[in-house]
């Protein structure tokens, strides 16, 4: 009788190991000790069921049943949040159930620099699989989001700040660029440029514009205070800016594409365009680029000088001048080397 007792108490424990052995198995990181991770997408309306089928078909979890059962045992089943994950194939089921219910998405980093324009930054978000370049440059002349932030102008160009975002995969082009509108007002108070703006005699919008022209004209080892006094003494006698950065951003509009490397000619000079402040006096209709700190510290505090003129001199910076005079002198000396 004994015996018996023994034998049935270890045929329980062997069997009830085994069934241990198997649950956490099942439970277990389909490939424990590589650390390859996969972008998962949970969708809205996504059930735990439906989860863990596409899991147990991308060999992240072993069983979508005891995934399924495990998520209502944990009451995740309802809470469940869409998104992307970095799914770990050395995560147990457990942790991923965790993951998800957490809502712990991956995020995505992307940088842009100083001096690109809506194009330039839609098509590198292109190139990153972030965003598509079309529907990027539709909202970015959204009415709705021009309206929102009372941007008074037909695009977004200028308003979009520099920098390193840090945003979670699956995020759609508009949420892209609200973030980047945001972070300009948040490093800059809207009512702090407007300030300014009033004290400079222009716009806030007009401020945007005029910090855009130094960010595309200053040189790595400029003064940014310098170009930007320049500017403003012109705009003081009402005299054309002739900035030719305002000539490539009219060929870019008219392209409706980037210009990586323009080559300016005579004829572009002359071409009659809101945008080209060779023909039209005083401020483009808007920014013609995203401005960096420096540019648009510039653009707010400019030097005070009486420079009208500036060339570039081949070190990074530029030769000022009050005169017409003494610029030719710096353009025969830089330019051609007289």
């Amino acid at each position: 009788m004994k015996k018996n007792i023994i034998i049935s108490i270890t045929s329980i424990l062997v069997v009830g190991i085994i069934l241990g052995a198997t649950f956490f198995y099942l439970l277990g990181p389909t490939n424990e000790g590589n650390n390859e991770s996969v972008y998962f997408e949970v969708k809205k309306g996504d059930t735990a069921y439906s989860i863990g089928k596409r899991l147990e078909s991308d060999k992240l979890i072993r069983n979508s049943k005891l995934f399924t059962g495990l998520a209502k045992y944990l009451k995740y089943d309802k809470k469940l949040q869409a998104g992307f994950y970095e799914i770990n194939s050395s995560m147990s089921t457990i942790n991923i159930l965790r993951y998800i219910n957490e809502g712990r998405q991956v995020l995505i980093s992307f940088t842009i620099p100083e001096g690109k324009n809506i194009y330039d930054i839609a098509n590198h978000l292109d190139s990153l699989g972030l965003a598509n370049r079309d529907e990027f440059l539709e909202l970015a002349h959204s009415k709705e989001i021009l309206s929102k932030y009372d941007i008074p102008a037909s695009s977004v160009e200028g308003y979009l700040y520099p920098s390193t975002y840090y945003i979670i995969k699956g995020n759609n082009a508009q949420t892209i660029i609200e973030t980047m509108i945001n972070t300009l007002f948040k490093v800059y108070p809207r009512e702090q440029l407007k300030k300014r703006a009033s004290e400079l005699g222009v716009t806030m919008h007009q401020l945007l514009s005029m910090a855009s022209l130094v960010e595309k004209e200053m040189g790595p080892n400029d003064d940014p205070t310098l170009i930007s006094s320049v500017y403003y003494n012109r705009l003081a006698i009402d005299m054309r800016l002739q900035a030719d950065p305002t000539t490539v951003y009219a060929m870019v509009l008219e392209k409706g594409d980037s210009i990586e490397k323009p080559n300016l000619r005579r004829n572009d000079l002359l071409m009659i365009h809101p945008y080209n402040t060779y023909k039209v006096s005083g401020l483009p209709p808007g920014p013609i680029a995203s401005s960096g700190e420096k540019a648009i510290n510039a653009a707010m505090f400019p030097a005070k000088t009486d420079y009208y003129f500036f060339v570039a001199d081949g070190t990074g910076k530029h030769a000022f001048s009050k005169d017409y005079a003494q610029h030719l002198k710096y353009i025969d000396r830089y330019i051609f080397g007289k």
